[in-house]
C-alpha cells in the first residue's frame, strides 16, 4: 500500500484554495499536516482568517496554520482579484468567526521546523506566490533535500495566462512573485509544475457543482462559493464551460502524479521583459546541456480527477475512486 502524502499546503485563500484545503482533507491518501498562508487572491491577513475559517467548516481546528509574506520579496502588494474571488476572498460567502489564532510562527519558519522534523517525509504543495516557499529555501538551502518533493501551482507554456496583466504567458501566482519563483525553481527540490496548460482542462461545471452541493453542510457552502467563481469565469471567458480547478488539481498531483503526464525539462522565470515578466520559460532544447530542474505537467486525466474531486467535496473520505 502506497504511503500517504504529508503536506504542508502553502495558500493565498481566495475560492480554489477553500476547494484545495477540502480536496486535501477529503482524500484518504493525504495527510494535511499544517497551512501556511501568503498573499495573492487576497491579503495575507484575510488570507489567514479564510484559511481558520475553512478548516473550521471542515471540521480541522486542529490543523496548525501560520501567516507568511504580506508582500512580494521586491514590489509592494497591489490587490486585483476582487472580481474573482470576491470583496471576502471567499465568494461573498460568510462564515463563523474563526474559533483561533494563527500560530505565533512566520509561515516560512513553521515549513522549515517541519522539514527539519521530518526529513524526506514531507510535501509542499504552493497555491499562492512563491514567498513563502522562496523565504524558506533562501533561508536553508538543505530544504531542497529535506522535503520529499515540491508541487507548484503555477506556470504556463502553451494556454494563454491569466487576463488582466501586462505578460500574455504568465498565471497569477508567478506573476505576483516572479523573483520568489525563480528562488524556488533553481533550489534543487524535486519539484513538479502544475500550470494553467493542466488546470484548465480541469472545469468545475455548473453540473458538477449541482451534484456537490446537495450533500449539504462543507459541501453547500463550498459551491456557494465556487459559484462566485463560476460567474467571475463567464464573465471573463465567454462561453467557457466552467472554472479552472487549480489548486485542487496541484493538490491531486501532489498525492497521485499519475493523474497527469508531465516532461521533464529545464525551466526558469522571467523577471524584466516588458511582455513577459512572470513567464516560466521552458529550454527545451535537445543540445546535451540542458539540465532539467521540474517535471512540467502537459496532460491530465480529467475524468478520473473529477471523480475524486466530486467524492471529496462531498465529504466521502472513505470512497476509493481509482
Amino acid at each position: 500500500m502506497a504511503q500517504p502524502c504529508r503536506m504542508i499546503l502553502d495558500v493565498d485563500t481566495g475560492i480554489d484554495d477553500a476547494l484545495a484545503i477540502a480536496y486535501a482533507l477529503g482524500r484518504p491518501g493525504i495527510v494535511l499536516e499544517a497551512v501556511t498562508t501568503t498573499f495573492g487572491n487576497i491579503d495575507v491577513a484575510a488570507a489567514t482568517r479564510n484559511t481558520l475559517q475553512v478548516l473550521d467548516l471542515l471540521g480541522r481546528p486542529d490543523i496548525p496554520v501560520a501567516a507568511g509574506a504580506a508582500h512580494a520579496l521586491t514590489r509592494p502588494y497591489v490587490r486585483g482579484a476582487a472580481h474573482i474571488h470576491g470583496q471576502n476572498g471567499i465568494g461573498e460567502v460568510a462564515l463563523p468567526p474563526p474559533s483561533r489564532a494563527a500560530l505565533d510562527a512566520h509561515a516560512a519558519d513553521l515549513i522549515l521546523g517541519m522539514a527539519r522534523a521530518h526529513p524526506g517525509a514531507l510535501t509542499l504543495c504552493t497555491v499562492g506566490p512563491l514567498t513563502n516557499a522562496a523565504l524558506a529555501f533562501a533561508r536553508a538551502p538543505e530544504l531542497a533535500r529535506l522535503l520529499r518533493g515540491v508541487v507548484v501551482m503555477g506556470g504556463t507554456l502553451f494556454h494563454p495566462g491569466v487576463p488582466g496583466i501586462a505578460s500574455p504567458m504568465a498565471d497569477a501566482n508567478m506573476w505576483n512573485d516572479p523573483e520568489a519563483g525563480r528562488i524556488v525553481l533553481g533550489a534543487g527540490a524535486a519539484l513538479t509544475l502544475v500550470g494553467m496548460d493542466v488546470t484548465m482542462q480541469t472545469l468545475l461545471t455548473p453540473a458538477i457543482a449541482d451534484e456537490i452541493a446537495p450533500a449539504g453542510g462543507a459541501a453547500a457552502a463550498l459551491m456557494a462559493m465556487a459559484r462566485f467563481y463560476l460567474a467571475a469565469y463567464q464573465a471573463q471567458y465567454p462561453g467557457i464551460a466552467g472554472c479552472g480547478l487549480h489548486d485542487p488539481l496541484a493538490v491531486a498531483v501532489a498525492e497521485d502524479a499519475a493523474l497527469v503526464t508531465a516532461e521533464a525539462m529545464q525551466v526558469d522565470v522571467e523577471l524584466a521583459g516588458e511582455l513577459t515578466r512572470g513567464q516560466v520559460v521552458a529550454d527545451r532544447r535537445r543540445t546535451g546541456r540542458t539540465r532539467p530542474n521540474a517535471a512540467v505537467c502537459l496532460g491530465v486525466e480529467e475524468p478520473r480527477f473529477r471523480a475524486r474531486f466530486i467524492a471529496a467535496m462531498r465529504g466521502e473520505r472513505g470512497s476509493v475512486i481509482p
